[in-house]
């Protein structure tokens, strides 16, 4: 039977990643696949052949399916180009999935949203189904995922409800931090002034970054993400090409995939402190504490060029 729940494809110019992630997905036969690709950069001659390459990949989909595509003439850059994507996908469906070309699925990331996304349909405080998992191991509840306040989007799903909140400019940014709302959501000071400076970089305009928006939007409307207690993403973008995961001997790159064999909810709808806090401490401090991995993760989101 062919996959019911549309996929957004968002892709760009390195066509070997978009055919490995694009083989993925044919083994699932999406019925509707929505694809957005970015433009060339200004200066970079080898851009516009490599859309060119990724764009005759979309020609070689040979199962029953609507394509809907999103071709930008121009660069609009990482930013713009992924939150524009993802507003014109669910301009027109109620729930879908988000693959950038360089998130790795395993097929079981694909039952795992579908049931997630239908499970949680009408429950507004679950806003993010994230597809990978970092907790090194250890498991976290009685169910095949747990609830976080950290939001991943290397392979990602949503509704319609959850994005329409979304302001990609933080318009209410300078409040929250001026009523240091963050201490509300993590106790730790060196956490608290990692997603400080890091939201003040997107404001001030110093990163672009679609994902930062995404997770104060969902920490303001006191959301919770979805997260598999086994990895079922693997980024297979980390190096050169890459715009923010340069190096590719880093810890996250390449992460094995650990298939989920059955689907089990939790219990109880409320957020496990426990992996939320491990999260945090592992990944996300301020810098001078922060792991390898945690400056992974900065590059990927945009904290450093």
């Amino acid at each position: 039977m062919q996959f019911d729940v549309p996929i957004l494809f968002v892709v760009f110019n390195r066509p070997h990643h978009v055919r490995e992630v694009l083989d993925r997905i044919r083994q699932v036969q999406p019925r509707e696949l929505f694809v957005s690709v970015d433009g060339p950069r200004p200066g970079h001659e080898t851009d516009p052949e490599q859309i060119a390459q990724c764009l005759a990949l979309l020609e070689e989909i040979d199962w029953p399916c609507s394509v809907h595509r999103l071709i930008h003439d121009q660069n609009l850059g990482c930013k713009k180009a992924v939150s524009t994507a993802i507003s014109w996908f669910f301009q027109q469906v109620e729930m879908g999935i988000i693959l950038e070309d360089d998130c790795l699925p395993d097929l079981s990331f694909f039952a795992f949203c579908r049931e997630n996304l239908r499970y949680h349909r009408d429950n507004a405080t679950i806003m993010h189904i994230a597809g990978v998992n970092f907790q090194n191991g250890n498991w976290h509840g009685d169910g095949s995922y747990f609830y976080t306040k950290i939001c991943h989007v290397w392979g990602w799903a949503s509704w319609r409800r959850a994005w329409e909140k979304y302001d990609v400019s933080m318009a209410t940014y300078p409040i929250f931090r001026e009523q240091n709302r963050i201490a509300d959501l993590f106790a730790d000071p060196k956490v608290q002034q990692y997603w400080i400076d890091a939201f003040d970089s997107v404001v001030s305009g110093q990163v672009s970054s679609w994902a930062y928006p995404w997770v104060y939007t969902i920490w303001i409307n006191n959301g919770l993400c979805i997260c598999p207690n086994q990895n079922l993403i693997s980024n297979i973008g980390f190096g050169g090409e890459a715009t923010h995961t340069k190096e590719d001997s880093e810890s996250l790159a390449n992460q094995p995939l650990q298939p989920l064999t059955e689907i089990r909810h939790p219990t109880f709808i409320i957020e496990n402190v426990l992996a939320t806090e491990y999260s945090a401490h592992h990944y996300f401090k301020k810098p001078g504490w922060v792991t390898v991995k945690a400056e992974s993760l900065k590059r990927r989101l945009g904290l450093k060029n």
